[in-house]
């Protein structure tokens, strides 16, 4: 139904909100995240906590017209939010509290040793703000290797705090890999297809995705963006209901 990674030109995507919301709805797409990089991803333009609440009210005014219009299309607000080192993120838990979607991605320290790697992203996954990582492993297929990581480990975090495990569908990415996707699936954890989108024709990534993800032996029920707008907003509820 749409995709929970995806950037705007607010951060380093190529589109406007208001390009990207009239794209996705000629797609037939019921909704779409614009998770801009945080403030740590300078090299990306990434949004300081005073420029994520400006588009924050200028996502709900896109909203309120589209409501008007009579449109079947929501934007979600989010932030892909940087993991620094020890695990901890570069937005405070107020600020990810007001996001729709929060999606904590690994953009810096890919010397750490495996232990250190796995503990940070362990550290993560017990946020109660945290959504689902994002690209797991780092890796750039053909140019950068993944870092690091118990991957096994970190899936066991995330089954055990209902935290979400992206597919990122960039052809450059496929990350989580298709071969681990059967273990999250026993665990219990669920995937969301993402396409990381940084212009209008990524959303093409999404039938890659679902490739991947039918590799990986999932289904549509494993898939959390398979859902309709309402029972996708049930779902992002549940995590921080438990916690807090």
């Amino acid at each position: 139904k749409g995709s929970l990674h995806n950037h705007s030109n607010w951060s380093d995507g190529r589109n406007s909100l208001e390009e990207i919301v009239a794209h996705m709805q000629e797609l037939g797409c019921a909704y779409w995240a614009i998770t801009d990089h945080s403030k740590s991803s300078v090299q990306a333009n990434g949004l300081q906590p005073d420029r994520l609440r400006k588009q924050l009210v200028e996502i709900r005014a896109l909203n309120q017209k589209l409501a008007d219009e009579g449109a079947d299309f929501r934007l979600l607000t989010g932030s892909e939010v940087d993991i620094l080192n020890e695990g901890k993120l570069d937005f405070d838990n107020d600020l990810l509290a007001e996001l729709d979607v929060v999606v904590a991605s690994i953009h810096q320290g890919f010397a750490q040793s495996e232990a250190e790697t796995t503990k940070r992203l362990i550290r993560v996954a017990e946020n109660p703000f945290v959504h689902m990582m994002g690209h797991l492993t780092g890796r750039l297929l053909l140019e950068r290797e993944p870092y690091k990581v118990n991957q096994h480990a970190v899936i066991d975090a995330c089954a055990e705090t209902g935290t979400w495990i992206e597919l990122n569908a960039s052809p450059y990415r496929f990350d989580m890999d298709w071969r681990l996707w059967h273990y999250a699936k026993n665990k219990g954890v669920k995937c969301v297809i993402n396409c990381d989108a940084h212009r209008l024709e990524h959303a093409g990534f999404l039938r890659f995705g679902a490739g991947i993800a039918r590799k990986g032996w999932l289904t549509k029920e494993d898939v959390l963006n398979t859902l309709p707008l309402h029972s996708l907003q049930q779902e992002l509820k549940k995590k921080r209901s438990k916690k807090m």
